[in-house]
């Protein structure tokens, strides 16, 4: 932009015979200018002479808008190159045209322009001094419907159209524009997808039941064989097998996970058999951190590049997987545990009493699973505020360092899982810093720029895991790879030894880096004391941040998106349907919930269990 500035610049121009669209090329150099962005090559003296070029300019541009005639806007308009379309309503704004053009002519440019509107709603002034024309507009407008679920819905990953609606449209108006988009021939499935689980614009039950069916009947011709892809998980027992579990893995049969009914009988106690949640399906991983939750590090850029609602929880292909193992590891476990006799809630219950009563010394503490007798929905209506209560008599024992019942009938608010407090007061380190994030990237992400080179394996490796297993020199790159592993090294990360090799300054710091790329957060107390010393010097350097909550970020938006609706809209909600009657009345259906609010509650228990054991040094 600013080599093209520079010719416009040098050339001898008559500014006061310049159309409107050379004028405002002006008005894009001066952004440029404004904000400090020069061409290297100019010295002081041309900065000085260019700007001073670009002020008078800027004063002629005025000078064209305020001479315009109002019966010249619509051929001025239309004349408009793309890029001169918003700065061209920015300058209607600045020079406060709208006090000057009537607004009957500003409704006949919106009708003949309909698409300016998204240049115009940006703007504040223009938007409250022509309010009930644009409020007009918009009733009738046939992509008012996407304006609305893009500003107040759509998840932007840079900066959003930060629209202002005239404040004439109420949200009745809202309703009824999204109702007619609906009802329209041809709506689009992404914003119908939006108003499926909007939020923030409040709409009715009957309008999102709308947009649910509407997404359902679109998408249901390409919801077959030849558009989908078929993912096959399953779980079986064996007596013979040594192993405590095998993976296999075929084309037609899928993933197959084969379980050691040997090594299960070993487990004597329900505290043993409550470790296979850990230990054997891995619900969470060596850090002690939920290994279930959609993990941004474990999507793929096709994944990530679709439209997404702020009020959803975004899932991926991995997650999907990692849900179905899961299920079918519980749902085989429950199978083993009623051979021997025993329920899933016995096991739960017997952990409790022994892990936090007898090994961790919790006195007063009360918790009663539900009988195993009962059916799914009667066990969810019990379970739920029993786990509530668990997590209350916690937060007791964190906030006082004993449980009071007394104490806790008196606050019946519910338990906001964000707010839980952990023993430890530093339980996690996280980071938002930009060094952070970007080591993170480039040295663990498999699909960032130095992830693939000429001569890898067909595997791609990650940068951190290539320089560990192999002897890297700047030759093994390929040529566009050089620039950033240049910055790695200019920014002391990677050095070239004498022979050549790349060596990495602190790996550490960039395992560190990795650990919070991939999972968020870093549980300080399952590493071990070299690394915990690396992570006090990055927190003192501002690089990381300390948290004292029991769950972290991932975790909490993961128990809230099968729990409730508090943060999202997609959720499976069991806690308040189950409780306010609201639930799924197929016993097949219940069933499942069961199995997803088990699951859920087992993953609380883990993570009590960390936060106890550290708290009291058992691990």
């Amino acid at each position: 932009m600013l080599q093209k500035a520079e010719k416009l610049l040098e050339s001898d121009l008559d500014l006061k015979i310049l159309d409107l669209n050379s004028l405002l090329e002006f008005h894009h150099i001066q952004e440029y200018f404004d904000c400090g962005l020069f061409l290297n090559s100019w010295s002081a003296e041309r900065k000085s002479k260019y700007s001073s070029i670009v002020k008078t300019a800027i004063a002629q541009l005025r000078v064209y808008y305020l001479q315009l005639a109002p019966d010249r806007f619509k051929e001025e308009i239309a004349n408009l190159e793309y890029d001169n379309r918003e700065n061209f309503w920015v300058l209607f704004r600045y020079f406060e045209l709208y006090k000057k053009i009537d607004r009957d002519i500003f409704v006949q440019l919106l009708n003949i322009f309909p698409n300016h509107i998204r240049y115009i709603l940006p703007l504040k002034q223009i938007v409250d001094h022509y309010n009930h024309e644009i409020r007009t507009f918009l009733m009738d407008y046939e992509e008012s419907a996407e304006l609305l679920l893009s500003h107040y819905e759509q998840k932007h990953d840079h900066e959003p159209n930060n629209y202002n609606f005239p404040k004439s449209l109420t949200d009745a108006d809202k309703v009824d524009i999204i109702d007619n988009y609906l009802d329209s021939a041809d709506p689009n499935l992404n914003y119908i997808e939006l108003a499926r689980h909007a939020k923030y614009l409040k709409l009715p039950p009957k309008t999102i039941l709308k947009a649910h069916n509407k997404a359902d009947d679109i998408k249901e011709p390409f919801l077959n064989d030849e558009n989908s892809i078929s993912v096959k998980i399953s779980a079986s027992l064996v007596d013979n097998q040594e192993e405590p579990v095998v993976v296999t893995h075929d084309e037609e049969e899928g993933t197959t996970y084969t379980y050691s009914r040997r090594y299960l009988n070993g487990l004597q106690t329900e505290f043993e058999l409550f470790s296979v949640f850990s230990d054997l399906f891995f619900y969470t991983n060596d850090e002690e951190l939920i290994e279930l939750v959609n993990k941004d590090s474990q999507m793929d850029t096709l994944e990530k590049v679709f439209m997404q609602s702020k009020s959803e929880y975004h899932t991926g292909m991995i997650f999907a997987r990692k849900d179905m193992i899961s299920l079918a590891q519980l749902g085989i476990f429950i199978h083993y545990l009623k051979e021997r006799k025993l329920s899933i809630e016995n096991v739960l219950q017997a952990f409790v009493i022994t892990f936090f009563k007898e090994k961790c010394k919790v006195e007063h503490l009360s918790f009663h699973a539900p009988s195993a007798n009962l059916n799914a929905f009667e066990k969810i209506r019990l379970f739920a505020p029993e786990m509530e209560y668990l997590l209350k008599q916690f937060k007791n024992l964190v906030s006082e360092g004993n449980i009071d019942h007394d104490l806790l009938q008196v606050d019946s608010n519910p338990i906001n899982y964000s707010d839980l407090k952990s023993l430890i007061q530093q339980k996690y380190v996280t980071s938002d810093h930009h060094v952070i994030r970007m080591i993170g990237h480039l040295f663990f992400d498999q699909n960032s720029l130095l992830a693939e080179r000429k001569k890898g394996s067909k595997q791609r490796s990650n940068l951190f895991q290539s320089l560990r297993k192999d002897r890297l020199k700047k030759s093994d790159f390929e040529r566009y790879q050089i620039n950033h592993l240049d910055h790695l090294i200019s920014d002391g990360f990677l050095i070239v030894n004498d022979t050549g090799e790349l060596i990495m300054t602190d790996p550490i710091l960039i395992w560190v880096s990795g650990k919070i790329w991939e999972n968020g957060s870093l549980n300080y107390g399952r590493v071990v004391p070299i690394i915990q010393q690396e992570i006090d010097r990055m927190i003192s350097d501002d690089f990381l941040r300390i948290s004292d909550n029991l769950f972290t970020k991932e975790e909490v938006s993961y128990i809230n998106y099968y729990l409730n609706k508090k943060e999202f809209t997609n959720g499976k909600d069991l806690r308040n349907k189950y409780l306010h009657g609201s639930n799924n009345k197929d016993s097949a259906k219940q069933e499942m919930d069961y199995l997803y609010f088990l699951r859920t509650t087992i993953l609380i228990l883990l993570k009590l269990k960390d936060d106890l054991e550290q708290y009291r040094g058992l691990c």
